[in-house]
C-alpha cells in the first residue's frame, strides 16, 4: 500500500478523533433510548439519566434538558437498568432491553416508580409494560439471538434468518448463497457487522466473500443479533440500493460463560431429487460436520471483559467420474471412479471490550475466515481437471467511543481483506479434450471441419484457468451526536466522516495451461489418430491490475421530535471514489486508431448511441462526483399512546459500480487467445490452416515457439468516460399498530432504479441491427481484436411496487413462544441486458432502450415466510419456519408476442413464463413450498450448565420445488419442469453443551 495514503489517512483519523467526528448514535451497531422525566406529570430540568448493562456493568449516560427530555445514543443492545437522578434529587430505576437499531422510548415519572413485573420482549423491555419500537421510518426487521440460536437450519449462516423480513429472498444455490431485495440482484445489498462495510469492492456476491462460496460469512456464535432493513435507511448507510443488514457480535460480560457444539449429517439423511431418483443415480457420498465453541467473561470486572468464537465446517462430498459413451467411453476407464470433494472452513472471531471509564470506551475486534472447496469435476470430467476454490477473509476493528455534555462521539479505524482465488489442481499437464466430431454436409464421405463438434466424450489433463483477486480497504470514520438541541422541537442531530483506502488487485491467468483437442473416432479423414491432437487453445499472459481507490463520504443526520406525535428525520449523504471505473486508464493507441479507422469507412458511422469520444480516455476521466442523496422520513402518533403510528419516507441510494465490470476494459484487448490447428502433413484441412503435427509439441520447449509464433486476438472493452453510478429512488409509507403483546405493519414501498449497467455491441451495421454483420477490426487492418467492439450502456432501468405485511409476537422466556410473519406481494420489472452479474452483456438489443419491459428474475408476486418458537413440557422446544412462493419466473423461447423492433431480435419473451402452482393451505397458489422444523430437549446439569439435543428437518414434507422448466412454447412440454431446487428434505442432529 502506498505509504503516502497511509500517511495522509492516519494525520486524519486523529484529527478527526480528537476533533470533530461523526454518526447518529452509531445507529449502524448500536441503539438509542430516549424519552422524558417527569415529577408528577410536570417535566424534571437538570440531571442525569444512566443506563448500566446489567451483562457487563458498562455505563453510559444522558443529561436531562430543559424540557425534562433526554437522548442516550450509542447502546448496545442489551438488557439495561434506567437509573434517574434529578437535579432536585429526585430518583427512579427502571429496566429495560433494547434490539439493534433502536429508537426506543422509555418515560419515567420520579413519583413513584414500580420495580414489579418485568417482562422481557426481544424489541425492548420495560418493567410494568412492553414498549414496541413503533415510531421509526425505518422498514425493519429484527432477528434476535433466540431466532439464531433456535429456528432450524443447516449450514449455520446467520444470514439465512435475513429471510424472515418482507421483500428478501435467499438464493437457493447450494455453492452460493446470496440475498437479493427489492427485486433487484445481490449486488445491491450491503452488511455490516459491528458497522464494517462488508461490500463486495470488485466480484459479485453483494457481500465479500459469498460469491462462488457455500460457505458462511462469519461465526453464527460470534453474532448477536442483526438487523434488516428493507427501505428507508438513514443517511448513516452507504453503498446499498435494494436493503441493508446491519450486526452487532457478542461481547463478554461479568459472567464467564460459553459453549460447545457439533452438528453432523450424512448422505442417508438427505432425500435425492425427483430427477436423480428417477434416472437410477446412486446417492453421492456425502459427511457434513461443523463444530466450534464460544467462550466470553471478564478480564476486569464491569471494566474488561473478552469474547471468543470459532467454527469449524467440513462438508466431504464425493463426485463420481465416468463416461456414458457406449463406444468410446472405456478408453478412459482408468480415470473412472468416485473421488472426494471436500469443502473445508475455519471461523474465528475475538473481541475484547473497555471501559476506560465512564465517559470513554473501547472495543478491539478481529475476524479470520478460511476456506477451500474441491469442485467442478466429475461425469466426463475427470478429478484432474479439478479446481480448488480458496476465500480468505480477514477484518480488524478498533473503536472508541466518548460521551460527553450533550454529545457521543465514536471514532472507528478497521481493515478488511477479502481474497479470492480458485486455483487449479493440476496447472502443470496440458488439457486433453476428446471430441467426436459431426458431419452436416451432404457430399458424400465424412467431410471433415474442425468446428463441427457433435459432443465431447472425456476431458482430462490440467485445468487452463487459475484467478487471484484481492480487495484490501483501510478505513477511518468518525461519527458525532449531538443530543441536546431545541430549536422548534427536540433535534438529534448526527454527523459522519468516513475515508477509506482500498486496493484492488486482480490477476486472471484464463487458458494459461495449453488445452489440446483430440479426435477420438481416429478418423482417416481428420489425423487417424487419438494421439495426434486437432488443436491446441492457449491464451495470452495479461499483467495483472493493481488499482488504488480512495473513498470519502460525509452525511448529515437530523431526528426532528417537532411534538410528542410528529417526528421528522432529515438526511443528506455524499459520497465519492476518485477511481471506481479505471479513471486513470489511458486507451492504447492501436484501439483508438482502429475506432477511427472504422468511423472513416465510406458510408458508416457508429449509431447514434455510440460515440467513440466518449469512450477514449487519456487517464484523465472525472470521478462521479454528484452522489448526493437526501434522505427524509416521518412517524406520526396518532393517539399519542406509541400504538398507532403512520410513518412514510423517501430517499436516494447510489450503489457503486463493481471492479471487476471495468477490469475488462484493461484485460480484454490484451487477452489474446491463441488456437493453433493440427494435421499429419500440415496445410489446408478442416476448413482453416494447420501444421504438420511433431510429438515435440507436447513438451514446453517445442510448444512454446510455436504459440509465441503465432497470432492472436483480443476484445476492445470501452468502459464510458463519465459513467454515472447506479441509484435507487425509495418511496414508502405505511401503518404500525401494536396490539398487546403483538406488533402489525404494512407498509406500501416503491423503488426506482437507474444507471445499471452492461456491455452492448458497439459496431453494429445498423441503428436497431445487425450487431454481428457490422464492420470489424480486422476488416481495417486491426487482426489483433476480434470482430466485436463492446461499450458500457448504463441505461438499465428497475420498477418495484410493492405491499409488506408484518405481524411480530417476540419470543420470550416468561411467554414461552414467539411467532413472526412476514407476507410480500411485488410487482419487479427491468428493462436491458437480462444477466444479473457485474459483468452483463446483451446479445440480443442493440442498447438498452430498445429492449422490452419484462419481469425481473426475483420478480415473485407473493411470498410468505412464516417461523415461531415454542417451549414445550419436559424442557423440549419446537420451532419451525414455513416459506411459500408463487415461484420466480422463466424465459419463453418461440414466443409470438416477442418485441422485435428489428428482424435480428429474438422470438423470446424474457421471464415471461410462470410455474406450475400447488396447495397449501390455499389451493393452486404456491411455486415453492418449505417447512422446516427444529426440535430441542435441554437437560440441565448443575449451577447454569445444560446440555441441549437437537434436531433439524429441512423441507420436512419433501416438497418438490423446482427451478428449471421446458421454456419453449412450440413444445407440447412447455412448462414441464427439469431440475429440482435445493434443499430436498434433509436430516441433521446436534449437540450443544453451555455453561
Amino acid at each position: 500500500m502506498n505509504m503516502r495514503y497511509l500517511g495522509a489517512a492516519s494525520a486524519l483519523a486523529l484529527a478527526v478523533s480528537l476533533g470533530v467526528a461523526g454518526t447518529a448514535a452509531a445507529q449502524v451497531s448500536s441503539a438509542t433510548l430516549r424519552g422524558t422525566v417527569t415529577d408528577g406529570g410536570q417535566a424534571e430540568a437538570g440531571g442525569t439519566v444512566t443506563a448500566r448493562d446489567v451483562a457487563t456493568g458498562f455505563t453510559s449516560r444522558g443529561r436531562i434538558g430543559a424540557d425534562g427530555g433526554y437522548v442516550i445514543p450509542g447502546l448496545r443492545p442489551g438488557t439495561y437498568e434506567i437509573t434517574v437522578a434529578t437535579a432536585d434529587g429526585d430518583a427512579a430505576v427502571d429496566t429495560v432491553t433494547l434490539s439493534l437499531g433502536q429508537v426506543g422510548t422509555l418515560d419515567l415519572d420520579t413519583a413513584g416508580v414500580s420495580t414489579d413485573g418485568a417482562t422481557q420482549v426481544d424489541d425492548i423491555v420495560v418493567v410494568g409494560r412492553r414498549i414496541f419500537e413503533v415510531r421509526t421510518p425505518e422498514i425493519a426487521t429484527n432477528v434476535s439471538q433466540a431466532q439464531i440460536n433456535n429456528l432450524p437450519q443447516i449450514n449455520r449462516n446467520f444470514l439465512n434468518f435475513a429471510a424472515l423480513a418482507p421483500g428478501l429472498r435467499l438464493s437457493q444455490d447450494p455453492q452460493e448463497r446470496t440475498i437479493s431485495a427489492g427485486g433487484a440482484p445481490a449486488q445491491q445489498i450491503n452488511v455490516f457487522i459491528d458497522g464494517q462495510n462488508q461490500k463486495s469492492t470488485i466480484i459479485d456476491g453483494g457481500v465479500a466473500g459469498q460469491d462462488d462460496s457455500r460457505g458462511n460469512p462469519f461465526p453464527q456464535a460470534g453474532v448477536q443479533e442483526f438487523r434488516v432493513i428493507t427501505q428507508n435507511f438513514k443517511a448513516e448507510y452507504e453503498q446499498a440500493g435494494s436493503a441493508v443488514i446491519t450486526a452487532v457480535t457478542r461481547s463478554g460480560t461479568n459472567d464467564f460463560s460459553g459453549d460447545v457444539f457439533v452438528t453432523y449429517q450424512d448422505e442417508n439423511w438427505i432425500e435425492q431429487d425427483s430427477f436423480a431418483r428417477r434416472r437410477g443415480d446412486p446417492k453421492p457420498p456425502l459427511e457434513n460436520l461443523q463444530y466450534g465453541f464460544s467462550v466470553g467473561g471478564p478480564i476486569i470486572e464491569d471494566t474488561l471483559h473478552f469474547f471468543m468464537a470459532y467454527e469449524r465446517k467440513d462438508e466431504t462430498r464425493s463426485n463420481s467420474v465416468f463416461s456414458n459413451d457406449a463406444t468410446y467411453g472405456s478408453l478412459f476407464a482408468s480415470e473412472f471412479g468416485t473421488f472426494a470433494a471436500p469443502f473445508e472452513q475455519d471461523l474465528l472471531f475475538g473481541k475484547l471490550s473497555w471501559q476506560v471509564n465512564p465517559d470513554h470506551r473501547l472495543e478491539l475486534s478481529g475476524t479470520f475466515r478460511d476456506e477451500n472447496d474441491i469442485r467442478d469435476f466429475g461425469g466426463t470430467t475427470s478429478f484432474d481437471r479439478a479446481q480448488q476454490v480458496n476465500t480468505d477473509v480477514r477484518s480488524v476493528v478498533l473503536k472508541h467511543q466518548w460521551t460527553g455534555a450533550g454529545f457521543f462521539n465514536e471514532a472507528t479505524v478497521d481493515y478488511f481483506q477479502y481474497v479470492y482465488n480458485p486455483t487449479a489442481l493440476n496447472f502443470s499437464d496440458y488439457g486433453r479434450e476428446f471430441i467426436v466430431f459431426r458431419d452436416d454436409n451432404a457430399a458424400p464421405g465424412f467431410q471433415y471441419n474442425v468446428f463441427n463438434r457433435d459432443r465431447t466424450v472425456f476431458n482430462t489433463g490440467g485445468r487452463s484457468d487459475n484467478q487471484y483477486i484481492e480487495q484490501e480497504n483501510l478505513t477511518f470514520k468518525n461519527d458525532l451526536t449531538f443530543t441536546d438541541v431545541q430549536w422548534m422541537g427536540t433535534h438529534t442531530i448526527k454527523l459522519g466522516a468516513k475515508y477509506s483506502m482500498q486496493t484492488m488487485y486482480v490477476n486472471k491467468q484464463f487458458g494459461r495451461n495449453p488445452q489440446f483437442r483430440f479426435d477420438v473416432e481416429a478418423r482417416p479423414e481428420i489425423n487417424g489418430s487419438r494421439d495426434i491432437p486437432v488443436s491446441v487453445f492457449l491464451g495470452s499472459a495479461v499483467p495483472a491490475a493493481d488499482v488504488e481507490n480512495n473513498v470519502i463520504g460525509l452525511y448529515i443526520q437530523d431526528d426532528w421530535q417537532i411534538t410528542p406525535q410528529l417526528e421528522i428525520n432529515l438526511g443528506l449523504r455524499w459520497d465519492y471514489e476518485d477511481n471506481a471505473v479505471n479513471n486513470d486508464y489511458v486507451t492504447p493507441t492501436n484501439v483508438r486508431n482502429m475506432l477511427n479507422a472504422i468511423q472513416a469507412l465510406p458510408g458508416y458511422d457508429f449509431p447514434s448511441y455510440f460515440n467513440p469520444a466518449d469512450y477514449i480516455s487519456d487517464g484523465d476521466r472525472e470521478a462521479f462526483k454528484d452522489a448526493w442523496q437526501p434522505r427524509v422520513g416521518f412517524s406520526y402518533d396518532v393517539f399519542d399512546d406509541e400504538r398507532t403510528v403512520v410513518f412514510g419516507g423517501a430517499g436516494r441510494y447510489y450503489d457503486r459500480i463493481g471492479f471487476n465490470f471495468a477490469f475488462d476494459e484493461r484485460f480484454k484487448p490484451l487477452q489474446f487467445n491463441k488456437e493453433i490447428f493440427f494435421s499429419v502433413a500440415g496445410g489446408p484441412r478442416g476448413g482453416v490452416n494447420t501444421v504438420a503435427w511433431n510429438p515435440v509439441y507436447l513438451t514446453p520447449a517445442g510448444l512454446d515457439p510455436l504459440l509465441a509464433a503465432a497470432p492472436g486476438a483480443g476484445e476492445v472493452f470501452l468502459v464510458k468516460n463519465d459513467a454515472p453510478i447506479p441509484y435507487t429512488d425509495q418511496y414508502n409509507i405505511g401503518l404500525r399498530q401494536k396490539l398487546g403483546d403483538w406488533q402489525a405493519e404494512i407498509t406500501l414501498a416503491a423503488g426506482r432504479t437507474k444507471n445499471e449497467f452492461a456491455w452492448y455491441i458497439a459496431n453494429a451495421a445498423t441503428e436497431t441491427g445487425g450487431r454481428f454483420s457490422g464492420p470489424t477490426p480486422s476488416s481495417v487492418g486491426f487482426p489483433e481484436f476480434r470482430n466485436l467492439i463492446f461499450f458500457s450502456a448504463h441505461d438499465r432501468e428497475r420498477r418495484y411496487e410493492a405491499v409488506y405485511v408484518k405481524l411480530d409476537k417476540p419470543y420470550n422466556a416468561q411467554d414461552g413462544w414467539g411467532f413472526n410473519f412476514a407476507y410480500t406481494f411485488m410487482d419487479a420489472e427491468q428493462n436491458g441486458s437480462r444477466d444479473n452479474g457485474l459483468a452483463g452483456f446483451d446479445f440480443d438489443y442493440n442498447s438498452p432502450d430498445q429492449t422490452p419491459w419484462y419481469p425481473s428474475s426475483f420478480d415473485e408476486r407473493h411470498r410468505i415466510v412464516a417461523s415461531g418458537i415454542i417451549d414445550l413440557p419436559a424442557d423440549f422446544k419446537l420451532s419451525g419456519i414455513v416459506t411459500l412462493g408463487s415461484g420466480t419466473p422463466f424465459t419463453q423461447f418461440v414466443c409470438p408476442t416477442a418485441v422485435r423492433p428489428d428482424p435480428s431480435n429474438p422470438d423470446i419473451c424474457w421471464n415471461a413464463g410462470r410455474p406450475k402452482k400447488y396447495g397449501f393451505i390455499i389451493p393452486d397458489a404456491w411455486a415453492y413450498r418449505q417447512v422446516d422444523l427444529r426440535l430441542t430437549r435441554t437437560f440441565e446439569l448443575w449451577d447454569g450448565h445444560a446440555v441441549e439435543a437437537i434436531f433439524d428437518a429441512i423441507n420436512v414434507f419433501n416438497y418438490r420445488n423446482y427451478n428449471g422448466f421446458e421454456q419453449c412454447l412450440c413444445s407440447a412440454e412447455y412448462g414441464d419442469p427439469r431440475s429440482q431446487a435445493f434443499p430436498t428434505r434433509s436430516f441433521q442432529v446436534g449437540l450443544r453443551y453451555r455453561w
